[in-house]
């Protein structure tokens, strides 16, 4: 059931960020920036030195990237409780 997935939610949730900050309400992509670890990894010195510069990757890529970050830590969320469940009830 997709309603006690991390994966599901956090997808969503990052999905609604997106959408947000698409919409125009996030002008300054200060949330998506606060919420997208791979916002904050291109925005480090040793990104713009080893590959580009963070204006120069298109902000539908940063939400690609946003998005699959959030539903990958989602799934090791899942799959980590579901292991601790599953060694609590043997």
């Amino acid at each position: 059931m997709p309603s006690k997935k991390y994966s599901y939610w956090l997808s969503v949730i990052a999905l609604g960020i997106c959408l947000f900050n698409l919409l125009g309400y996030d002008d300054k992509s200060i949330l998506l920036f606060l919420t997208s670890p791979p916002f904050w990894i291109m925005e480090t010195h040793w990104f713009v030195k080893h590959f580009i510069h963070p204006s120069n990757v298109s902000i539908f890529i940063k939400y690609g990237l946003t998005i699959l970050f959030w539903f990958i830590f989602g799934f090791i969320l899942d799959k980590s409780t579901s292991k601790l469940f599953n060694q609590r009830n043997t």
